[in-house]
């Protein structure tokens, strides 16, 4: 997922060290100058399209939700999961009460992260897990892939 206002950064940085001093009809260079102008009112007039970002969100925050719930009511499966899903838990409730959506997006992605360690290290004590776990999370990553690959296509 692009930010807008990082993206338009890069783009200028671009501009300023690699491109406008290799050109060498001046013309040209002004109008490169002129668009690193235009680049920076059009980041200062604009906002960031939070939409996608929302939508992926609510995407994660549900297969933790729905993961976590699942782990919980398994314990045949998981020896070892009390702490770890008391930690998720809590660690789940501080994230949702975050009001800004980018950093909000980047925790629940840590989180999510969190999750793929901790089955992957519970599949190497019981084999079940790949079945029951890892590879219906799969299919709930790529939807939330396909969302980020539709954004930056």
């Amino acid at each position: 997922m692009l930010d807008k206002s990082f993206t338009i950064r890069t783009i200028n940085e671009v501009l300023k060290e690699n491109i406008i001093p290799h050109i060498n009809n001046s013309m040209a260079k002004e109008q490169a100058i002129a668009l690193i102008s235009v680049l920076k009112n059009v980041d200062m007039q604009t906002e960031q399209n939070f939409s996608a970002q929302e939508q992926i969100t609510v995407l994660t925050e549900q297969t933790l939700n729905e993961y976590i719930i699942k782990i919980q009511n398994d314990r045949s499966n998981f020896n070892t999961c009390v702490d770890w899903v008391n930690r998720i838990l809590i660690e789940l409730n501080e994230v949702v009460e975050i009001g800004d959506i980018t950093e909000k997006w980047s925790r629940l992605n840590d989180l999510q992260c969190q999750l793929i360690r901790f089955l992957y290290k519970e599949n190497a004590i019981n084999n079940n897990i790949e079945q029951l776990y890892i590879l219906p999370l799969r299919k709930k990553l790529r939807k939330q892939l396909n969302i980020e690959m539709d954004l930056v296509r």
